[in-house]
């Protein structure tokens, strides 16, 4: 890095400036960081500017890549290659994950490399753009069949999956206001819409497809109350149709003014009997059950309407407390309060309160330890149980540990 700043210092203009031109300069660096989010300001700032600008030198604000605000330069050294990862975390990470995928590090190594870092060092605007969008910008990297990995800064997103990819490429995507990242599956909470992409075997998307897919429009065709709201929204306001968006376990929720949708793995628990598993369906809810909270672990989901809560899930072994072990084929009303859940593959354990209650298989360690009196190991404990208050202490810094 240090090496690329002195090359680059070197070929700069060593020649003295005038006060004007110094002046020149920082009006039209100042117009350069002034953010979108200032336009609507009484007096349009960006436009007095100009207007300024052309009054005191004759001419207009030049139209050169160090005058855009920050998050269009990003995007455009990013979608000319320049690569971001200036520390080589990327790598690092993937040769600490899997030592032995040697060809998975060279195409790495191909997609950013040490020439392509010196383009943040060209003007110090495009440095400062860097430490910005490292600081405010956001990243998503997982090592699976292949490296994927992405950097999302002023709603512009870029990834990299190295089975795919060469380089990293510019999301085809509105600008994004949110992503939502469950290992290898990400959905985008856009202005005109959501949209996903990854890997979906389990049809956590809305279809399924066993490589991975581009961006896609996420769509709702068997859910006709959800799709005549967003259809209802204006062009560029889709995204008020989404009120909380979760995603585990191969397993997408979506809470909307209109009701939930889900899809993914064992997507029957949740919805019901359904032709297409593979496509978003309505959750299972009595009329007028709204959410506005969702609770999810990979096999679990409690869903919240002000105090009233509904669940249902993986209940073989009676790990949702309803004292049975029934196959669920929807939501029902949760016999006690939760205000956390803790899934683990045999049992779940609630925080109620200031109690923790356990439902599901009893394990060795708890049985031996006393924690549920009258419950050997591997015995099924259907009803939530909690031993003293003390004796929930006493598991909480059992399960911490």
């Amino acid at each position: 890095m240090d090496a690329s700043r002195a090359r680059l210092a070197a070929m700069r203009s060593s020649e003295p400036k005038s006060g004007r031109d110094v002046q020149q300069d920082a009006m039209i660096g100042l117009h350069s960081v002034i953010s979108h989010d200032y336009v609507d300001f009484p007096g349009d700032i960006p436009n007095l500017m100009q207007e300024a600008f052309t009054h005191e030198f004759g001419e207009d604000l030049p139209a050169a890549l160090h005058t855009l605000n920050q998050g269009a330069e990003w995007a455009c050294l990013l979608g000319g290659g320049a690569d971001p990862d200036l520390e080589d975390r990327v790598l690092k990470k993937t040769q600490e994950g899997v030592p032995d995928e040697t060809k998975m590090h060279d195409r790495i190594r191909k997609a950013l490399t040490p020439e392509a870092k010196c383009l943040w060092f060209l003007c110090r605007k495009f440095f400062f753009t860097w430490n910005v969008a490292e600081k405010d910008g956001e990243s998503h990297s997982i090592i699976y069949r292949g490296c994927y990995h992405h950097r999302m800064y002023m709603g512009r997103l870029f990834m990299l999956d190295t089975r795919h990819h060469t380089a990293l490429t510019v999301a085809r995507i509105p600008r994004a206001l949110e992503v939502y990242n469950n290992r290898f599956t990400h959905i985008a909470r856009t202005p005109k819409g959501l949209w996903g992409w990854g890997v979906r075997n389990n049809g956590q998307l809305g279809f399924r497809s066993s490589d991975f897919v581009d961006p896609t429009r996420l769509t709702f065709p068997a859910c006709p109350a959800v799709a005549e709201l967003e259809a209802s929204l204006p062009l560029w306001e889709k995204h008020r149709m989404v009120t909380a968006l979760s995603m585990k376990g191969s397993q997408t929720f979506i809470l909307t003014p209109a009701g939930t949708v889900m899809a993914g793995w064992n997507a029957r628990m949740y919805v019901g009997p359904v032709e297409n598993r593979y496509i978003f369906h309505p959750v299972a809810v009595p009329p007028g059950f709204v959410p506005d909270h969702i609770m999810q672990g990979d096999s679990i989901v409690i869903l919240s309407m002000g105090d009233r809560q509904m669940i249902s899930g993986d209940n073989q072994l009676g790990k949702l407390g309803l004292g049975h072990r029934n196959h669920m084929a929807g939501f029902v009303d949760l016999p006690f309060r939760v205000d956390r859940i803790m899934p683990e593959w045999f049992f779940n354990i609630f925080l109620s309160g200031r109690q923790l209650l356990f439902a599901g298989e009893v394990p060795p360690h708890i049985a031996q330890s006393g924690l549920l009196p009258g419950y050997r190991k591997y015995e099924k404990c259907l009803t939530p149980r909690s031993d003293s208050q003390r004796g929930s202490m006493r598991y909480s810094h059992l399960i911490t540990i």
